[in-house]
């Protein structure tokens, strides 16, 4: 059907239950179906060479969101494994109320006083889901042991924790990103000395893994009156954070980019079959991809809710990837009848 902008326009995927999507014309329809029917079946030996384990408490486990499908680590789950298509699964090991020394290694001797590693939940778990992995770099550790004891652990016992599970991830050769503390003013941790403590870790951690592994969970995300979680964020217990909270520190992960992608966003202007429209920041600036072509890369239109092409615009290459919106705001992506838009891989629609 043409539209009031003289564009023809029918839905061909949609990403996160977007309210918008592609359109392509009617007179490519039934190119389109024949299209999905033969690319229909997936690159699966791709996608099963990436995994990714998190382990960690409360926070990792998704207390704060409103269903597990919320939490920052499901939201993991659905972007590698049901969007790109890149990763078989991002395994959630968090158990609420564990600390660091939970996730020590099987046959850790703690010292008197601190617990037990748990072996169902721990950095040698891990590793274990991770063994198969093909190539050890396309596996990956994401640690979140954010504030549990620690207003009575030392900073350098928690550090040397921290760093002992680090070594058991890389030692196979495996990624690892240790998350920072993040604010928590309930009872003890609601004294100035607690909360400096916990800026402090945050700090020791950052500048002891880098910032290339670790993942800043505190900067942004809290009052700097009170050092309490934000409005926006809190759960309302004065440890956890909600929906929105889950999603910026799902964010966060993204933009590590912890399976080392190249990942494009588009800018808030320019036409989507313009390289320079493309960047490598969320918002679009930064490095610009050299191609449309190239294998592996991931698309991602975002910043314009109104985006278009001015001519043809062909993204191919192995495994590479169109993604439509963030999951908030709708896009609405309009192809003028004038031009198409050739797609190499499918949509994925789901994550079994």
């Amino acid at each position: 059907m043409r539209n009031k902008n003289n564009c023809y326009s029918i839905p061909i995927f949609a990403r996160y239950n977007s309210t918008k999507a592609a359109y392509v014309k009617p007179i490519e329809r039934a190119a389109l179906c024949a299209f999905l029917l033969i690319f229909i079946n997936l690159n699966k030996s791709f996608a099963q060479n990436k995994r990714a384990v998190a382990i960690g408490s409360s926070t990792a486990a998704g207390t704060g969101a409103s269903s597990i499908d919320s939490c920052w680590v499901s939201l993991l789950n659905k972007y590698y494994k049901c969007q790109l298509g890149i990763a078989d699964s991002v395994y959630n090991l968090g158990v609420s109320g564990a600390d660091n020394y939970r996730g020590m290694p099987t046959g850790y001797i703690p010292p008197p006083t601190r617990p037990l590693s748990d072996p169902d939940h721990n950095i040698s778990k891990a590793s274990f889901l991770l063994k198969d992995i093909a190539i050890a770099t396309d596996g990956v550790v994401l640690v979140n042991y954010p504030t549990n004891r620690y207003n009575t652990y030392s900073i350098d016992e928690i550090m040397s924790s921290l760093q002992i599970i680090y070594d058991s991830a890389i030692r196979r050769g495996n990624r690892c990103y240790i998350s920072t503390t993040q604010p928590r003013t309930d009872g003890v941790f609601n004294t100035s000395v607690v909360k400096r403590k916990l800026a402090d870790i945050k700090d020791s951690i950052i500048n002891r893994f880098g910032a290339d592994n670790s993942i800043n969970f505190w900067d942004g995300m809290f009052d700097s009156a009170d050092s309490s979680i934000l409005d926006k964020y809190s759960f309302g217990d004065l440890i956890h954070f909600n929906n929105a909270g889950h999603r910026e520190l799902f964010e966060r992960v993204v933009a590590k980019n912890i399976f080392n992608l190249p990942v494009w966003y588009s800018k808030s202007t320019g036409s989507l079959n313009d390289l320079a429209t493309w960047g490598s920041n969320i918002d679009g600036s930064g490095n610009s991809p050299t191609s449309f072509t190239a294998d592996y890369q991931v698309f991602t239109i975002v910043n314009n809710p109104s985006p278009t092409i001015t001519a043809n615009w062909t993204i191919s290459g192995k495994n590479t990837r169109l993604i439509i919106g963030d999951g908030i705001t709708p896009v609405n992506f309009i192809i003028p009848a004038a031009f198409k838009v050739s797609i190499s891989n499918p949509p994925i629609t789901s994550c079994y």
